[in-house]
């Protein structure tokens, strides 16, 4: 297997340099742009202003033309008074009675082996918890303000072309994910930079190189991130860590209030930085069967040795409050701080946009059979916490919306 993968890379390699006419050029070229990108990051780091586009939910109905100009550029936007404080409130407080009633925390001891994405977590309490059904995480993931924020979502993207429909922006599909609930004083869930969504797929997969074909073929200023042709094509290496979604965009809710130094998520706000994690790889001091330290079945390396460029311009989200959203790109690099300095649980739910298209449907209807016999979805470590859990939500207790997002009714 990883002969043939060293096999793949290789051949990969020297298919993707031949598509420009000096892949060392066009590798200068992109880390021109990415200087001057990383460069405004700085200056605005500095001088304290916003660097992360935000809008508030009321105001999806008559965006500012430059908001939308800004999230196509820092690929990533924040959401804000999605739900009111005091609905998340209760719902926090639920999902934690949910947790203690069912005895999460004994039962997560007997399976902790077997999700190994976050294997290496010390603290007694997980800060990631394997839970997909409950009414707190049902209620904001199928809820009309989401479906709202979704759908708007959706519409940034270029989503028809001359070849076909690649989704439908007003229809929404379901991604079950789980929550974290991390404690403060915790130093355990820090994840370096990265990108889901494949790793080792986006130089080998057919597919991601026609996404991707004007970055290695030195058409750099014409290629376009939000152009989702051929993004619900990919085909991913199985592995239980990687999403077998096309999201337009991976996103959180927050439960509670929470800012930099509270162990929040961290951005490189540059929707283009994949160009230069690409090209990067096919310069002549990478070893021939390797890719600047991205792995198959793991998460898309930025890493020190190679990307130390774009990682200066990696920046904690501000402070969000319960009820606020983010959302990010699935090509922008992100990280979770170390450490948790805060004196407050930091919470969120996760929620992505996975609009309706075969690739997404082919995905949720595996999934719904997972909900009804309230098992871990497929994308997930097989840990089925909730078959048996007091408070589940079950088919009856679903809205139409919810049933549709879950391909258990027809969207027609």
């Amino acid at each position: 297997m990883l002969d043939d993968i060293s096999h793949q890379i290789r051949s990969s390699k020297k298919t993707l340099r031949k598509k420009s006419k000096d892949y060392i050029r066009n590798f200068k070229k992109i880390e021109k742009f990415i200087k001057k990108e990383i460069g405004e990051i700085e200056e605005l780091k500095k001088s304290s202003n916003k660097i992360i586009p935000e809008i508030n939910f009321h105001e999806l109905n008559k965006p500012q033309l430059n908001i939308i100009d800004a999230i196509h550029r820092r690929g990533c936007v924040i959401i804000r008074d999605v739900f009111e404080d005091n609905k998340i409130n209760n719902l926090n407080l639920e999902l934690e009675a949910y947790i203690e009633k069912n005895g999460y925390f004994e039962h997560q001891k007997k399976k902790a082996d077997l999700d190994k994405y976050f294997s290496d977590l010390k603290s007694a309490k997980p800060q990631i918890y394997g839970l997909y059904w409950s009414r707190a995480q049902i209620e904001i993931r199928h809820s009309e303000q989401m479906a709202k924020v979704k759908k708007w979502l959706n519409n940034l993207w270029i989503y028809e072309n001359s070849e076909y429909k690649v989704f439908d922006p007003n229809k929404e599909l379901s991604y079950a994910d789980r929550v974290r609930r991390r404690e403060p004083g915790d130093n355990t869930l820090g994840l370096s930079p990265h990108c889901d969504a494949g790793s080792v797929e986006r130089w080998t997969d057919s597919n991601y190189q026609e996404i991707y074909k004007d970055i290695f073929s030195d058409n750099f200023k014409k290629y376009e991130p939000f152009d989702a042709k051929f993004r619900d094509r990919t085909i991913e290496f199985e592995s239980p860590a990687v999403a077998h979604v096309f999201r337009t965009f991976q996103g959180w809710t927050a439960l509670t209030e929470q800012g930099p130094n509270d162990g929040t998520l961290q951005l490189i706000p540059i929707a283009k930085a994949m160009a230069y994690v690409l090209t990067r790889a096919l310069q002549d001091d990478v070893p021939a069967d390797e890719l600047c330290g991205s792995k198959i079945g793991r998460a898309l390396s930025v890493n020190n040795d190679y990307h130390s460029l774009l990682l200066k311009g990696l920046v904690s989200i501000p402070k969000m409050k319960p009820g606020d959203t983010v959302w990010w790109h699935p090509d922008v690099i992100h990280a979770v701080e170390d450490n948790h300095s805060g004196k407050n649980y930091s919470n969120v739910v996760y929620v992505g946009a996975t609009p309706y298209c075969k690739k997404n449907l082919d995905y949720t209807i595996k999934q719904s059979k997972k909900f009804l016999e309230g098992k871990s979805p497929p994308d997930f470590a097989a840990e089925d916490y909730e078959i048996n859990y007091k408070g589940r939500v079950k088919l009856e207790d679903l809205s139409l919306l919810a049933k549709k997002q879950l391909a258990l009714e027809d969207w027609n």
